[in-house]
């Protein structure tokens, strides 16, 4: 059995949630033990003396945070490091106004921290296609990409009666909600040619300043799966730089399991999680995206082929249970060719 620790972030973040969490019930069914810790938060000492017990273990799986080169060095010399990422660290937000601090993505620390750790990787997990693109400026021969996963919905998404109004839906955390802005030309055209049409939002607080009349639910992952099964449309608006085009289309993913349309920016891993005309729509500007909009607020019937789709694309690419059997096989190939060391 392949021993692992994982080093991860704090529970209260999605990437935890959906990139460790969520395989943690099933490793064992693939011979692999691994044990999770949370790494932030941490004291210098305490890190250090993580690093140091690394060789106990056949890998160290360290999760999204860049740990200082000295961490590093230690654990990839002690053992097999892996590291896991979903964001571009290496690139500014696309909301942020100012300066970032040292711990902040795209500032020179981050950026320092994080070339080292994929230097040094034996394997880099990445969670989409821009992000191994970077990975591989530094580790071209150990980069993987592998999507964040969700798990497969088991019940059946509900009938749509006819005469409910149709709701289109954004999920997301605050920060994310400066998306938003990008497409209220063309979600506020939609409202007033649609007056019955709804426009929900769950996050963390509700969206200002827009046109567009927003019916705010707060988040929780006690509600989370109820607000998926009751829109009609997802939406999934980026800015195309950087920051953005390394984003994972985590959302995307959640609308798809529960068998829902699809309308995101062409960007990024976007690119992958929307079969343009299949399961959804790709939109590079306020006319694509209220066009993409009518057209599914229109047709109920194109709507629901497209959810039907979008639930069959996800099964085939994004699913839990097959997210980590790529994972597992991925471990058990490398971990024999390297025995030896």
């Amino acid at each position: 059995m392949i021993r692992i620790l994982c080093l991860h972030v704090a529970e209260n973040q999605a990437s935890y949630r959906y990139r460790v969490a969520q395989f943690l019930p099933y490793w064992k069914e693939y011979d692999i033990d691994l044990q999770a810790l949370r790494i932030t938060s941490k004291s210098y000492p305490e890190k250090l003396s993580i690093a140091l017990r690394s060789k106990d273990y056949d890998y160290v799986w360290l999760q999204r945070k860049p740990l200082a080169s000295l961490l590093t060095n230690i654990i990839a010399h002690n053992s097999r490091l892996i590291y896991d990422y979903d964001d571009a660290l290496y690139a500014i937000e696309s909301y942020r106004k100012t300066k970032p601090k040292p711990v902040h993505p795209g500032s020179k620390q981050t950026i320092k921290r994080l070339n080292t750790v994929l230097k040094h990787s034996s394997l880099v997990f990445a969670g989409s296609y821009a992000l191994a693109e970077y990975a591989r400026k530094f580790n071209p021969d150990n980069t993987i990409i592998i999507p964040t996963a969700y798990s497969n919905i088991p019940k059946p998404p509900p009938p749509v009666a006819a005469e409910r109004p149709i709701t289109i839906g954004w999920i997301g955390n605050t920060g994310n909600l400066y998306f938003l802005a990008m497409i209220d030309q063309a979600t506020s055209a939609i409202q007033q040619r649609f007056p019955s049409t709804r426009f929900s939002v769950m996050s963390g607080k509700a969206p200002e300043g827009l046109k567009t009349r927003w019916e705010f639910v707060p988040w929780s992952e006690k509600l989370e799966e109820s607000w998926l099964d009751s829109v009609d449309i997802g939406i999934m608006p980026l800015q195309d730089d950087d920051w953005s085009r390394g984003k994972c289309a985590f959302k995307l993913l959640q609308y798809m399991a529960h068998a829902k349309p699809v309308v995101a920016s062409a960007v990024g891993a976007n690119l992958k999680a929307v079969l343009h005309g299949s399961n959804g729509f790709l939109a590079s500007s306020n006319a694509e995206w209220e066009q993409a909009l009518e057209t599914l607020v229109s047709n109920t019937s194109l709507r629901l082929a497209m959810g039907e789709e979008s639930l069959k694309h996800f099964r085939s690419a994004y699913e839990r249970q097959r997210v980590q059997e790529k994972m597992a096989t991925l471990l058990h190939n490398h971990f024999r060719q390297t025995k030896t060391r």
